[in-house]
């Protein structure tokens, strides 16, 4: 029965790490994530999206789902940022769940502002949740939801 025991306890301590491992990994994606988002990275924003990822944006529209090729997102990307698109997000409160060891859901607020090549300057205060999966080893973002944060009146 000690034996049993001692097993059992071992391999909660086990399983508890390679989460904590996991956690540590999403994180660090994202991180990667937000750091080719501002330096207007397009391999690097790609790289961590699969190619169907969907998304609920922050002006409340409906879902948006990939209808252009990969390769026509990449070119539209590096167009915007070749044009003067630019970026400076931060994701601050970040927490991560992960489940199963192949899921994981990722929250924060997002803020910062872009700005477009026309000048435009868009401050973002908002939530975002985002769904990302382990595949081939690496956090890829598959679903995002963003919304403005309001406070309560």
């Amino acid at each position: 029965m000690k034996v049993l025991t001692t097993l059992f306890m071992i391999g909660m301590f086990a399983t508890a790490v390679a989460m904590a491992d996991d956690v540590d990994d999403v994180k660090a994606a994202v991180q990667r994530y937000f750091v080719a988002i501002n330096s207007g990275d397009t391999e690097g924003v790609f790289q961590f999206r699969i190619a169907e990822r969907s998304s609920f944006g922050r002006g409340g529209q409906l879902l948006g789902i990939p209808t252009a090729s990969l390769e026509e997102r990449k070119r539209f990307h590096r167009n915007q940022v070749n044009a003067g698109r630019k970026r400076n997000y931060q994701l601050r409160h970040m927490e991560v769940t992960v489940y199963g060891g192949d899921t994981a859901i990722v929250t924060g607020y997002l803020t910062g502002r872009g700005t477009f090549p026309d000048g435009t300057v868009v401050p973002h205060n908002d939530r975002r949740t985002a769904v990302l999966i382990k595949q081939g080893g690496q956090w890829k973002e598959v679903h995002t939801h963003q919304s403005p944060l309001r406070t309560p009146q």
